[in-house]
């Protein structure tokens, strides 16, 4: 099953250079896709065209089979079923843990905000606020509040790119653990490769708004669609192998 599809999406900002262009795939429910581009690839663009923040020039999307962005109509975003993790998590800071995971709950907070606790490992953290936290703890409870309203396809923005490097790993196999523990579909956007190769299950490649590749990660790198993507690859391999010259 598709929890999502887009086809011919575009967007311009200035009427003039598309920012996406002509992009078009499907996710399959439960993958985790990781979007991986340079800054003004289009990546942050794509996110906020699906989660329903911009609107497209043309193209349609459609969400777990309904039609939520076309020529004729758009669905605004709390009626989409996804969920949206800024880059600075944006919690709010006046307002503890606890309280920041059940804003926006009608119903059942208590044990909404325990089960994800215990999810995202963060029991007895209820009582803090924003500011005694790490980064990775921060970002863990933007996700957890984002998560408390039941969304079918989870967005994240740039999710590690504010972490050190050791936090970052420890992080990514974090969350893919809890996506695919309550059986979500994911899409983050990233500029660092290793971000996709560590946890995602598909991989899209964009460059200036235009879409280079999208294949499985366990196929991209022996089904290499373009000579930008080989670079890339490239370039990691060499940065790697110095890295290992350095230290041997």
């Amino acid at each position: 099953m598709k929890i999502l599809e887009i086809e011919n999406l575009s967007k311009s900002y200035d009427g003039k250079k598309f920012a996406l262009k002509d992009c078009s795939f499907s996710l399959e429910a439960g993958n985790i896709c990781a979007v991986v581009g340079e800054s003004g690839s289009g990546k942050s663009t794509l996110l906020r065209l699906i989660s329903g923040l911009e609107r497209p020039n043309s193209g349609f999307i459609k969400i777990e089979g309904k039609t939520v962005s076309d020529d004729n109509q758009i669905i605004p975003p709390q009626e989409r079923n996804t969920g949206f993790v800024f880059q600075d998590y944006a919690l709010f800071p006046h307002l503890t843990v606890e309280q920041n995971i059940a804003f926006g709950l009608k119903n059942n907070k208590k044990e909404r905000v325990r089960e994800l606790l215990e999810l995202i490992k963060m029991e007895g953290y209820e009582n803090s606020y924003p500011s005694q936290l790490s980064g990775g703890q921060e970002q863990r409870v933007a996700i957890a509040r984002t998560l408390a309203l039941k969304p079918n396809l989870l967005l994240l923005d740039e999710p590690f790119s504010n972490l050190d490097s050791n936090l970052k790993t420890e992080l990514r196999q974090e969350i893919r653990q809890i996506v695919k523990q309550i059986g979500m579909s994911m899409i983050f956007i990233t500029h660092d490769l290793l971000d996709a190769i560590d946890i995602s299950d598909e991989i899209i490649f964009l460059k200036e708004g235009e879409m280079l590749q999208h294949s499985s990660i366990s196929e991209f790198s022996n089904n290499i669609q373009s000579e930008e993507v080989r670079n890339i690859i490239s370039d990691l391999k060499s940065n790697a192998n110095r890295i290992l010259e350095m230290v041997n």
